[in-house]
């Protein structure tokens, strides 16, 4: 067996109401000044409210900042710290999709360190822990609860960098499926792709392993399962609860085995157009899973079995030519607009496209076909 090395977030809560025990593992973490970290939706939500009376009731101090947009950028996270380093916090709470999470990654770091954002993603690795951190994912799609990766937009770039580094695992997750009903369907069907995307590319990666297998696997097999049930009927908490557990699979997958090329093409529209990440990777899936067939598809193969294809007399690359158009029927399902001249890109833009994707080469390294210049252009041309 191929050696490798497994790193998680140390301890996860998972399960229906399981956000109640917040104030529990903060007492034990011997922690009295929170900072939260969200969006403004959140604290319109029901869950706010129990947490922060549950927060008053306990007599531990909190401050919310609450200014998370889509794809937020390296002054947003430095605007976070700023507003943390007032409050002289000792934890850090992120709560909402990954925007957030992501955000109080590195607010956790930057909190301790007092380096800006774009400090901490010049560096090759991140030499101290930070403040103690708890997330609380309300979406199921970027499993960024179990990473230790933050992706961030650099505006001036017009791309999106990554900071990968074991200081950014949160001490606690904490995932209550309760707390995603609330999620509309476009969101469901974006995360939710976004999870599966995570789950293949994790399973296909030049860097996957055998424990990453056996977790992309069966994340690919109860996100594809649950996706539709969770789109049509937001309410059903079976669905929703199994969709928060296989995003959580898929996160701890690619945090070990990383994500490949569908991943590195959504960065740059992301950035540039503003294309929330999972719909992003929506729309690179069948461009990039096609090309990508024949470099594995024993892999692809697998990957269509735990879908429910039956693959029995065919071969591997029949195999894999079933798991696409399946999860090409599975996007129209979720009425995703799939092309991206639907959000402003127009053909004069692939070649400049095509060069800032080349140069995320931490996410191309490892994906299982080469890619070339051209092979890029023709990708976007493709999704276009």
């Amino acid at each position: 067996m191929t050696k490798f090395v497994f790193q998680s977030t140390p301890k996860l809560i998972f399960g229906e109401n399981s956000v109640d025990l917040l104030t529990e593992e903060m007492l034990g973490l011997q922690v009295a000044n929170a900072f939260f970290i969200c969006d403004p939706v959140i604290k319109t939500l029901s869950f706010w409210d129990k947490i922060t009376k549950e927060l008053q009731k306990k007599d531990f101090k909190y401050s919310v900042f609450d200014s998370i947009i889509s794809d937020p950028d390296y002054d947003i996270a430095d605007a976070a710290t700023k507003e943390a380093l007032k409050t002289n916090c000792d934890i850090i709470i992120g709560v909402g999709g990954g925007s957030a999470l992501d955000i109080a990654k590195i607010v956790s770091i930057s909190s301790v360190t007092g380096e800006s954002c774009k400090e901490l993603m010049n560096k090759k690795d991140i030499a101290q822990k930070g403040c103690p951190l708890i997330l609380i994912p309300t979406t199921a799609g970027t499993g960024s609860e179990v990473t230790h990766i933050s992706i961030l937009s650099d505006n001036k770039e017009q791309t999106k960098n990554g900071l990968v580094s074991p200081k950014l695992y949160a001490d606690i997750a904490i995932l209550d499926p309760i707390i995603t009903l609330s999620l509309p369907p476009n969101i469901t069907a974006f995360s939710g792709l976004d999870a599966i995307i995570h789950a293949l590319e994790a399973l296909t990666s030049r860097l996957a392993n055998p424990f990453t297998d056996i977790l992309a696997l069966e994340a690919l097999k109860v996100l594809y399962d649950n996706i539709l049930d969770a789109f049509n009927d937001g309410q059903d908490i079976d669905a929703r609860t199994q969709m928060l557990y296989g995003s959580m699979l898929a996160g701890k997958a690619f945090a070990n085995s990383s994500v490949g090329a569908i991943h590195a093409f959504a960065y740059p529209i992301g950035a540039e157009y503003h294309i929330p990440h999972g719909l992003a990777n929506s729309i690179m899936l069948t461009p990039v899973l096609r090309f990508n067939l024949s470099a594995t598809p024993d892999k692809y193969a697998k990957a269509a079995r735990a879908i429910g294809i039956d693959t029995l007399g065919i071969t591997n690359l029949a195999a894999s030519e079933l798991l696409l158009t399946k999860l090409d029927k599975l996007v129209d399902e979720l009425k995703i607009s799939r092309f991206l001249r639907f959000y402003g890109v127009s053909k004069s833009d692939i070649p400049r496209l095509s060069e800032k994707v080349m140069k995320i080469t931490r996410l191309l390294n490892n994906n299982p076909q080469k890619i070339s210049l051209k092979d890029a252009e023709n990708l976007y041309l493709e999704a276009l």
